[in-house]
């Protein structure tokens, strides 16, 4: 069972009696068996922990005592992040990959992200989408962790390297942002940076570097493959300038979201579909996409409505902030696969999991 986790996790070091995080300041071990929660302090089982039989990582020790699925997104004390691993292109996102055509017999890419619908009870989060994008040479299919008010559902806003780190940035630039340096060398607020020669400028490494080293990923390559594959496109020469242009949606579906791509996330839904294929029945109005292109560039064509200006983009971003199914007040329980119920978010290395079986100690959160 050790080497089956350390596999699927990278940032989590076997060591005898459990997994060790990689650097120095979480402090206490949750190598908790699954459906037992007694690093929470719980007596005869997991009392009203909403994850119990989660895939066991290190133990938050957030502010005020905060912990567990209610880490914190910022604070004195320990805080949740997105996984760096997660990211389009990461090491371990091109391993599932290939596990999956394995499986499948089909090559696709993976992704996570935001797909904002307000059709489905829980605004899409843990939902895999499958896409077609324009200049794209293979579908992606892509979890929705996050939510957004300005991300509409014929749109997803995708996490690749240096994507854009928005309005909640954690990335750059505060005293706990998770990497290094100043904001300038990460573009634009909104689509980060915006050609491949400028991806060179991004720090490597987190300020926690080790894991992300260890993994064989960069910030700087995980910048320059998401250019290489065509999920993001500069705006250099083009009328309306820098980080203004993204690809076209031509088809998407909601799919069963593969095994492989559910093992980073640690997030599941029980309504899954059956299938990888797109359907009918699983398509958002207005697709497949007939003849419409993503107009992200021109928002006087949309009146500045921010749910309509990326209608039928790819548009790119990334935070590295805590997201929205990180939180269990965005979660429906019986929505969710037991132990699968809200998303493992990471340390401030990226790869190094938290456990997030409960929420507080004495297992009454």
């Amino acid at each position: 069972m050790a080497a089956l986790l350390a596999l699927a996790l990278p940032g989590l070091v076997a060591a005898a009696g459990g997994f060790l995080p990689p650097r120095g300041n979480v402090t206490e071990l949750a190598s908790v068996a699954s459906g037992a929660c007694s690093a929470y302090g719980c007596a005869g089982g997991c009392g009203r922990c909403l994850n119990a039989g989660g895939r066991p990582g290190v133990k938050c020790k957030g502010a005020e005592g905060a912990t567990g699925y209610l880490c914190p997104p910022d604070g004195s004390g320990d805080v949740a992040y997105a996984c760096l691993d997660w990211t389009f292109g990461s090491a371990a996102m091109r391993a599932a990959e290939a596990a999956f055509a394995g499986e499948a017999g089909e090559a696709v890419y993976f992704g996570v992200g935001t797909y904002g619908t307000a059709s489905d009870p829980q605004k899409g989060l843990g939902a895999c989408y499958r896409m077609k994008v324009e200049g794209v040479d293979r579908d992606i299919i892509a979890q929705s962790i996050n939510t957004g008010f300005d991300v509409a559902g014929n749109q997803f806003d995708m996490q690749v390297g240096a994507g854009g780190a928005g309005a909640f940035n954690t990335c750059v630039g505060g005293g706990g942002s998770m990497f290094p340096g100043a904001k300038a060398a990460w573009g634009c607020q909104y689509g980060g940076v915006d050609d491949r020669a400028a991806c060179a400028s991004l720090p490597a490494h987190p300020r926690m570097g080790a894991a992300m080293a260890a993994a064989g990923d960069s910030l700087v390559g995980l910048c320059e493959y998401s250019f290489a594959k065509g999920v993001r496109v500069s705006g250099a020469g083009k009328p309306a300038g820098k980080c203004k242009y993204n690809p076209t949606l031509l088809d998407v579906g909601r799919v069963r979201c593969p095994d492989q791509l559910v093992a980073l996330t640690q997030m599941q839904r029980r309504d899954d579909p059956a299938t990888f294929a797109v359907t009918a029945a699983m398509r958002p109005e207005g697709f497949p996409n007939a003849g419409r292109s993503c107009q992200s560039q021109d928002p006087d064509a949309s009146g500045w409505d921010p749910a309509k200006i990326s209608a039928f983009c790819l548009t790119r971003m990334m935070d590295c902030r805590k997201p929205s199914g990180g939180w269990t007040s965005n979660i429906k329980e019986e929505l969710m696969v037991p132990g699968r119920r809200v998303l493992q978010t990471c340390t401030d290395d990226g790869y190094t999991r938290y456990d997030v079986q409960c929420g507080c100690a004495g297992c009454q959160c």
